[in-house]
């Protein structure tokens, strides 16, 4: 019985990922940023990046610097306990739940997924454990910028976060971490 229930949790959550990253997609095409690799970018006191100016300084929010994950990924910081989302060589992705000095800890019962990729072939992908991390049960598909769509639900009761974001592999020009973990403070 509850691996039934937990079966129908797991497939209404790939349903709900699949909608959101399909309407995410859909209406984000054209406010999609795009990231020229050649472009430097300014991490100046003022926050000003790609060659703003005053004079629009105001329009945009200020980007500040972020903090790189303990093994060199994104943090998810819209879930509690925060969560490094890393993409390895294999291209699978390994999330470590962080504490509040963001240092890897045991993970709980979390219950995650993904689902991202091309949208008229999105690729789901579930966690396992392995060891202190959750690892993907497969790689991320083949592509230098792939949007995903991460569901996380920190606990079975817990509400469930969408954390919507391109997993762009891409090498930044400025600092040692791929575009999507990038800790410069540009949109990313």
């Amino acid at each position: 019985m509850k691996t039934s229930i937990r079966n129908n949790r797991i497939f209404l959550f790939a349903i709900l990922a699949a909608s959101a990253y399909l309407f995410t997609v859909g209406c984000s095409n054209s406010e999609t940023h795009s990231h020229d690799q050649s472009a430097q970018h300014d991490n100046s006191p003022s926050g000003h990046t790609h060659g703003e100016t005053d004079d629009n300084a105001g329009e945009k929010d200020d980007q500040e610097k972020k903090d790189a994950g303990p093994n060199g990924g994104r943090i998810i910081t819209s879930a509690d306990p925060h969560i490094e989302f890393l993409v390895t060589e294999e291209r699978h992705i390994q999330l470590t739940i962080l504490d509040s000095d963001s240092q890897g800890i045991a993970h709980g019962n979390q219950i995650i997924s993904l689902i991202g990729g091309d949208r008229s072939s999105p690729t789901q992908i579930a966690f396992s454990p392995k060891g202190n991390v959750l690892l993907s049960d497969k790689p991320l598909p083949v592509a230098t910028d792939v949007p995903v769509v991460l569901q996380i639900q920190t606990s079975p009761t817990a509400e469930i976060v969408l954390e919507k974001f391109n997993v762009n592999l891409g090498e930044c020009s400025s600092c040692e971490y791929q575009e999507y973990a990038c800790v410069c403070g540009h949109d990313n």
